[in-house]
Order: C-alpha cells, then structure tokens, then sequence
C-alpha cells in the first residue's frame, strides 16, 4: 500500500450510546466554575443515531427535531478550526435519547461527531487530544470519546477503568426537563463522607441530586415511591431519568410489568464509538 495515499472515508454512520450515573457524588465547587464530582458511569443500548458525509468545504447539520446550540455543530466547528482542515461534513442527526434527563445524549452525540470527523477527515489525533477538545465543550465528553465503562473524578475528565457485571435496568422517563446548570447551582452541598471506588464495588452509592430533585419536582417523588416498592430505584444525572437496577432479565421483565410506563435497557461494556 502507498503509504502517501490518504485514508478517507465518504460516509460514517454511528449509533451514540446514552449513560447511566450509578453513583454520583459532589465534592466541591472548583474556581473554574465546575465542580470537582466522583462518579460511576456506564454505557446502556438506547442509542441516537448520526450520519456522517464527506463534503468539500462547509459543515451542515440536519435534524430529526432542531435543537438549540447543538454540541454536535460545536464539536464540529471545534475540530476544524483546530485542524485548519479544509474539508466539511455533512451531518444527519436521528435523536432517540430525550434532552435534559441525565441520559448524557448531547454529550455522546458531540463525541461521536469529533470521533467521525476524526477519522472521515484523516486527521490522526489521539484519543486523549480528542478527549482534551471534549472537554471544552462539556465535562461527559471525555467519558463517551474514551468508551468504557469507567470510575470519573475531576470535573470528570480523570478516567480510570472499572470491571462491572452486565446488569439490566428499568428505566422512566419522567416529563420533567431539568437543566444541568441549575441543578449545580441550587444543590446545596452536604460533607457526606467520600464514596471511594472500592466502597462503590462493595454496594455504596449516592446521588447528590436526588434530594433536591425529589422536593423541587413532585412527578419525580412519585416516580421514586413507586419504584421503591420494586428495589432502589437511582437518579442518572442531575434527572430526570429514574431507573433500577435489576438481578437479571427475568427480574427486570417482572420488574416492568407493574411499571409498564418504563422499558428495559442493558449495560454496554463499551461503546460502538470504539469501532472507528
């Protein structure tokens, strides 16, 4: 092969895996404006879809449902001001994963635009350079761009990787959108004792939102007191999304059937993002 050939790629399609917190606790605000968080994340089969076209010069989003300030258009423009490339893209976006339910969508579909673009423009960057561009645009990047299941610190740049089982959850989507910014600014941080990752591994896990987002928003309470008839249903996030966490398919199956407004999702070791 001839080595001076590039290696480009018309087109891409990805499917953009969702996040679940397992655990999620806030340590303390930094001087940057974030917070310093530890947390566990994981990957579930409940996708957004995107394409990914080679076009010779400008980038061009199109939408199932438009979204304002998409992070998918800022990582694109992100990565070709940094790259200088001259090349473009165009993007057709499929959204499944609602917005503004702790799911983390945004932030998996703008890692998946930069690992496209990465490669459908032959750019060669590492994964921690992409990692690092992530970051600018939002503190979950990093996670979905590195694609494992893995224990965050930090502001959730700081990845370490974390063995867990294949679990199935019963997920609801309460109506109730709430922003990431105001749940930060409004949550009133405790001096819990720090959750360390060997703790997590033993069965330890908080969600520092919970709390705050069962007394502001009372559909959330009553989602919570139905589940905890069920088991220990978890925030993911700041919310809305509830889930919980089930022993098998056969609990989760059983599990639905006296909450038939939620649906079943599995964990995913690792993301389908690792395929390019």
């Amino acid at each position: 092969t001839d080595h001076r050939v590039k290696n480009i790629l018309n087109k891409l399609f990805i499917k953009a895996p969702a996040k679940l917190n397992l655990h999620l606790q806030v340590l303390d605000s930094r001087n940057d404006g974030y917070h310093n968080i530890s947390s566990c994340f994981t990957f579930i089969n409940f996708f957004d879809e995107l394409e990914f076209g080679l076009k010779k010069d400008e980038i061009v989003l199109n939408e199932s449902s438009p979204i304002k300030n998409n992070l998918v258009i800022q990582a694109a423009e992100l990565l070709k001001n940094k790259s200088k490339t001259s090349l473009g893209v165009e993007i057709k976006l499929y959204k499944n994963i609602p917005q503004q339910k702790g799911l983390g969508g945004g932030s998996s579909d703008a890692a998946a635009t930069l690992v496209a673009l990465n490669r459908i423009w032959d750019l060669n960057y590492s994964k921690q350079k992409l990692q690092d561009l992530g970051l600018k645009l939002g503190s979950d990047i990093p996670f979905f761009i590195n694609g494992y299941s893995c224990w965050s610190e930090g502001r959730g740049e700081i990845l370490s990787s974390i063995k867990l089982k294949e679990s199935w959850f019963l997920l609801l989507l309460p109506k109730a959108k709430i922003s990431t910014k105001l749940a930060f600014d409004s949550l009133d941080i405790g001096k819990e004792p720090l959750i360390t990752k060997e703790e997590f591994l033993q069965g330890k896990r908080v969600n520092s939102f919970t709390d705050w987002a069962r007394k502001k928003y009372s559909e959330l309470d009553i989602v919570f007191k139905k589940l905890e008839l069920l088991g220990k249903p978890q925030l993911t996030g700041t919310g809305s999304a509830v889930f919980l966490q089930c022993s098998s398919k056969e609990d989760a199956e059983m599990k639905l059937r006296d909450v038939p407004e939620g649906f079943l999702v599995k964990s995913l070791d690792h993301s389908p993002l690792l395929q390019i």
